[in-house]
């Protein structure tokens, strides 16, 4: 076991809302920050889309040039069969700030990273939270597990959960989450033909057993995915590539624009003439908010404090804006203020309570199937204040 280092604010959690927070802390002049981060920015990541104000956060972090640089895919806006069979449009070309963007998820994370590695932030990638510890007036006292199977143990004066949906460190402290929703996606991949003109618009499209969308990413890929219960997903085998695509084949949008692609393996991208189907990746999209988001001498971040239906495509620009804000409550609180956490829990609430809102209204849009479960639970189940939560950890 190495020797304990001492940090002002640890980071368990290395994606935008980690990487978001220790940039921003940074530019608030906090000088000691380490960033945990469990992988290696090597995998596949899901939530591509951020919107055109999201230019104002990168900004805020200092990151905008350089992330133009990264040339990631132009987005234009959206088309939607969402409420009847006829698509509408919602384009970006009146918005103050321009278009959005398509991520490769897996390069933006890796960017986030290394900015934060410029800026002075220490990162140590393929390392575990072992075990993590209250010391009184001292903070927190972590155990970490690299690769190596080596443990280092390190104390910070604040803790930062930036874990995820798992929220794994808040929980083990006492804050527990409130569900509103539980969705499954199964997402598959496709590559363009080299001579493709594929609409620089996100595609959704609502369906008895829930709504598929399809995304252009960079390097000539599609990003198609289907969200539904779990239950439904289970039942109707949606996590199988052969039923995936006969239910994708279904859709009456969605199917006429994939006519020319090709699957390609989730894992790595591979050219077309090694494309093969695999099996749909699955992932869990709950919508919930923690009971509490801060308390003494740590808070949650990103979908760790509070996750969106994936409908708002909202994760990424949410996961920047917490880091933000986290980082002047941190700020605050290393200098003998408290106050700031209060309004950081004020402010996670009251953007849940929005989210709520906007959420509603778009899921009660769509009228085609009263009888369908899928619509009557997304329809009926509207809010945690109701007593129709899902309470769980």
């Amino acid at each position: 076991m190495k020797h304990s280092m001492e940090y002002d604010v640890a980071i368990v959690g290395g994606g935008p809302a980690g990487c978001a927070t220790a940039l921003a802390l940074k530019q608030q002049g906090i000088p000691k920050i380490l960033v945990v981060e469990s992988g290696r920015y090597e995998t596949i990541r899901i939530g591509e889309s951020i919107p055109p104000d999201t230019r104002l956060l990168l900004g805020k972090l200092g990151i905008l040039e350089d992330f133009l640089k990264e040339k990631h895919e132009t987005c234009f806006g959206s088309c939607s069969s969402w409420g009847s069979d006829t698509l509408g449009y919602n384009d970006f070309l009146r918005n103050p700030y321009g278009n959005g963007w398509h991520l490769d998820r897996r390069r933006f994370n890796a960017f986030l990273a290394q900015k934060a590695v410029e800026r002075g932030v220490e990162l140590h990638c393929g390392t575990r939270v072992r075990n993590c510890d209250r010391i009184p007036s001292q903070g927190f006292q972590l155990q970490l597990v690299g690769e190596d199977k080596q443990t280092r143990v390190i104390t910070a004066s604040f803790l930062v959960d930036a874990t995820g949906t798992r929220a794994s460190l808040v929980r083990g402290l006492g804050a527990r989450k409130l569900f509103l929703d539980k969705l499954i996606c199964a997402i598959a991949f496709f590559e363009l033909p080299p001579s493709s003109d594929f609409s620089k618009l996100t595609l959704l499209e609502a369906v008895e057993y829930g709504w598929w969308y399809v995304a252009k990413l960079p390097n000539n890929r599609l990003a198609t995915v289907v969200a539904s219960e779990p239950s439904i997903i289970k039942e109707a085998r949606l996590h199988r590539m052969e039923n995936w695509l006969t239910y994708l084949k279904e859709t009456k949008h969605i199917s006429k624009e994939l006519v020319d692609c090709c699957a390609i393996d989730n894992l790595s991208v591979s050219s077309a003439s090694q494309a093969k189907a695999q099996e749909p990746m699955v992932c869990t999209a709950p919508s919930f908010r923690l009971d509490q988001t801060t308390g003494n001498g740590w808070l949650a971040v990103g979908d760790a404090a509070s996750a969106f239906d994936p409908i708002s495509s909202q994760g990424i620009y949410k996961a920047l804006w917490d880091g933000l804000k986290a980082a002047k409550a941190i700020t605050s609180y290393l200098h003998g203020d408290s106050r700031g956490l209060e309004e950081y829990e004020s402010l996670i609430t009251s953007r849940f309570n929005n989210y709520l809102t906007q959420r509603n209204y778009f899921y009660k849009m769509e009228r085609r199937w009263p009888a369908s479960p899928f619509w009557q639970r997304r329809q009926q189940r509207t809010g945690l204040e109701q007593g129709n939560l899902l309470a769980g950890v």
